[in-house]
């Protein structure tokens, strides 16, 4: 029987070849991505002892990318590695098969097992982050050795079922960063370190908290001690700004009761996000506050707002809440760009209307000024919005979106703010349960769990796709993330090399055999990436 050129290429039963391409990264800018604007050719060799080698068959191009082009060798992450003569690779949403396995891995891996790879690395206790410090996948080949496949939580290679799409697979990885979002371990009551309590009255405290550092409400004889609880009575925000840069990481700030006088306090919205900061409120004591921040995903037939959400990671969240049982009831999305809001409505509408969720996008250009937009946005929910999302990075929106925000609403800052963006919030925002949290990355769980989801069907990653290429394409595409030229996801096909950028709503005029292959909402199909693998590699 003969085996068609697609199910060899699934197999891993093409030849190998004696050299390969990759899109080196030489140092900051654009001009050091690839050489004159093209990736280099390498030697494909055998793995060493200690590796396996991996063909690349899907990647996403990311944002993340974009941010060690800007930086180069300063990207915290490469730990001031000299790119210029140790190049990196970018590149860390996709999927892999192995192709060959060196001595120590041969009994573990075979040609032809699928994989997806988990970006955060770490071995022997350091960062060796996918795409980073390791190259990543945008070539059409790359090796892995201990540090991925031994590592300090194990194998960071997850199978992948042999039906299972590239793209769909490869999606996995940004998606498991949204989801990680919704699923935060939350510390809702001091934890056992080092604790501090602001009062007046030490003795009411004294005796349920005998190691507690406490101090008057004057902060009198506090010196520059750093703790991983505060707990602060009727805060006021002058204490409120003295004390939070005494938070340590992963630190809690226990805001009881009202304030003692109104004002706003300058929040380090990077700190939420990156050092997993928080401010509880929301009650007159540690278990009421705990109660009113327990809530770390969407409320059930709740009101959900999305701000700036017309990009490909605001569309994941979009999707997920219209898709995810026992979601909102209501889901109003905010961007500045009426056309990408235009895609996600023709995109997840028949979604919504699926799961009886009432489905409502908003742009600047619908209303004749800001304040009209904001009051329709009150009116669709008198009393504040249950959840509210974030998605453009934004100081300034953070403190707009606590307007919009009811009493113990959870806000996810989910768009990446650097440590030292502050933004000035109401401390009765905080004061009423108002519960921002932020996070960066996922974990190998969470990507477990989405490429679970994927597989048996319960998420379709593939609807975040709006654009497609080849690696000679790559380059253009990063420049496409950049610029925001596509409302979703570019996916590149590592060895379709030739093929075009172009979006999805092109592949009918430029593709055409691949028309009928796509949903009938326009969507990127495992069907159609089958059609354009058997036709090209």
């Amino acid at each position: 029987m003969e085996v068609s050129r697609f199910d060899a290429f699934r197999k891993a039963g093409l030849p190998l070849p004696e050299t390969y391409l990759a899109w080196q990264v030489f140092g900051a800018g654009f001009d050091n991505l690839g050489r004159d604007g093209k990736p280099q050719t390498l030697p494909l060799r055998d793995p060493a002892d200690n590796e396996i080698l991996l063909r690349v068959d899907a990647l996403g191009l990311c944002l993340s990318d974009i941010k060690i082009i800007n930086q180069g060798r300063a990207h915290p992450r490469l730990r001031g590695r000299d790119l210029a003569s140790d190049p990196t690779v970018l590149g860390h949403e996709c999927a892999v098969t192995v192709v060959k396995a060196g001595n120590q891995w041969k009994d573990t891996f075979r040609p032809g097992e699928r994989y997806i790879v988990q970006a955060d690395i770490y071995y022997k206790g350091a960062g060796f982050a996918f795409g980073y410090l390791i190259p990543g996948g945008m070539q059409q080949y790359c090796y892995l050795d201990e540090r991925a496949l031994a590592g300090d939580e194990g194998c960071y290679l997850l199978p992948v079922q042999p039906e299972t799409g590239y793209s769909e697979a490869a999606l996995a990885e940004p998606w498991a960063c949204v989801e990680m979002s919704y699923s935060l371990d939350d510390r809702l009551a001091p934890g056992g370190g080092d604790l501090l309590i602001v009062s007046d009255t030490p003795e009411q405290w004294r005796e349920p908290n005998p190691r507690a550092r406490i101090v008057p409400r004057s902060l009198e004889g506090l010196a520059d001690e750093k703790f991983d609880d505060i707990i602060v009575p009727d805060p006021s925000p002058e204490m409120v700004n003295d004390l939070s840069p005494r938070l340590r990481k992963n630190g809690v700030m226990f805001l009881l009761g009202d304030p003692a006088e109104p004002g706003v306090v300058s929040i380090d919205l990077g700190r939420i996000h990156y050092e997993n900061i928080r401010y509880y409120g929301g009650g007159d004591t540690i278990g009421d506050v705990a109660k009113a921040n327990k809530r770390h995903d969407l409320l059930r037939d709740g009101n959900a707002l999305f701000i700036g959400a017309g990009g490909p990671m605001g569309q994941m969240h979009v999707q997920r809440a219209l898709e995810i049982a026992n979601g909102p009831k209501r889901v109003v999305v905010t961007d500045l760009d009426r056309g990408r809001l235009d895609h996600l409505q023709n995109r997840f509408q028949n979604l919504a209307d699926r799961n009886g969720i009432r489905f409502i996008t908003l742009a600047p250009s619908d209303f004749p000024n800001k304040d009209a937009m904001d009051a329709w946005i009150h009116a669709q929910a008198p009393d504040g919005y249950d959840d509210v999302i974030v998605l453009a990075p934004v100081a300034a929106l953070v403190k707009d979106s606590l307007r919009f925000a009811a009493d113990d609403a959870f806000v996810n800052i989910f768009a990446g703010l650097g440590i030292g963006s502050f933004a000035d919030i109401e401390l009765r925002d905080l004061c009423r349960g108002v519960k921002l949290i932020g996070s960066s990355g996922s974990r190998i769980s969470d990507l477990r769990k989405l490429l679970s989801m994927v597989e048996t069907r319960r998420l379709n990653t593939n609807l975040s796709v709006a654009a497609i290429g080849g690696l000679n394409a790559a380059r253009e595409g990063l420049e496409g993330v950049k610029a925001a030229r596509f409302p979703g996801k570019t996916v590149i096909y590592p060895h379709v090399v030739d093929l075009p950028l172009m979006s999805l709503e092109d592949i009918p005029k430029r593709l055409p055999a691949l028309a009928d292959k796509l949903s009938p909402e326009g969507a990127w199909t495992r069907e159609a990436e089958q059609a354009l693998l058997e036709m090209f590699v």
